[in-house]
């Protein structure tokens, strides 16, 4: 099992991930519509989903593999993640977040071969040059600090979480009192309605600008 300095060092190797994969679709954002949106769900500079499979390929490839190796475990293990993650959120929020539709060769416009392939370069750097620089930076501060450090950023995480779901269960909310049959109306609508409930909202709308409601067969009405 991990001991605490262990842990805390793993936990603040998902952060370093996590806030990486916030910068690059930040400066994919720039690059695609000419402007900075602050990309995730998390009020905070964080997508977890990169943390997250950084992680997983870490813990599935303990030891050195081949590069083409390690390119195709990053390439099914992050098709894998982002897939079951994308169709979790639309489930529980009734909302796609983003969508590969108009990219080639993509699978019911969850993933796309421009992804997968694009994580598949990346976990080979992850795995052969980003963590070892990691765990030696962080192997040489004082296990005190560390685990202190850690500590700091884990509270900070659950406080945006948290504040965040909440934000995203209005989210859902609102969009469940629309005409779930209607759904270019809340296409048309949701950014408006976003935009209106508040700064962290419409910090949620600007994240997502192209989220579309997920198509769900109309409510009957209940009898009187």
């Amino acid at each position: 099992m991990l001991n605490m300095e262990q842990i805390a060092t793993w936990f603040l190797i998902f952060i370093f991930y996590s806030f990486a994969g916030w910068l690059m679709e930040v400066c994919v954002g720039i690059l695609r519509n000419r402007k900075v949106i602050n990309r995730g769900f998390l009020i905070g500079p964080i997508c977890p989903i990169y943390g997250t499979g950084a992680l997983l390929l870490s813990f599935i490839l303990r030891e050195p593999e081949n590069p083409f190796v390690i390119f195709c475990v990053a390439v099914v293990g992050s098709a894998v993640l982002e897939y079951v993650v994308s169709y979790l959120m639309e489930k529980l929020f009734r909302v796609r977040w983003w969508d590969y539709t108009n990219r080639v060769f993509n699978i019911n416009g969850r993933i796309c071969v421009e992804s997968v392939v694009s994580f598949g370069v990346i976990g080979v750097l992850i795995l052969n040059v980003i963590n070892p620089w990691l765990l030696s930076i962080l192997g040489s501060l004082p296990s005190n600090f560390l685990i202190a450090f850690a500590v700091i950023i884990f509270c900070w995480l659950i406080c945006d979480i948290a504040l965040s779901l909440w934000l995203i269960l209005g989210v859902r909310v609102t969009v469940g009192t629309m005409q779930p049959d209607a759904t270019e109306e809340i296409t048309q609508n949701i950014q408006e309605v976003l935009m209106n409930k508040g700064k962290l909202n419409r910090r949620l709308a600007k994240a997502f600008p192209n989220q579309t409601p997920s198509k769900k067969k109309p409510r009957k009405k209940k009898k009187s």
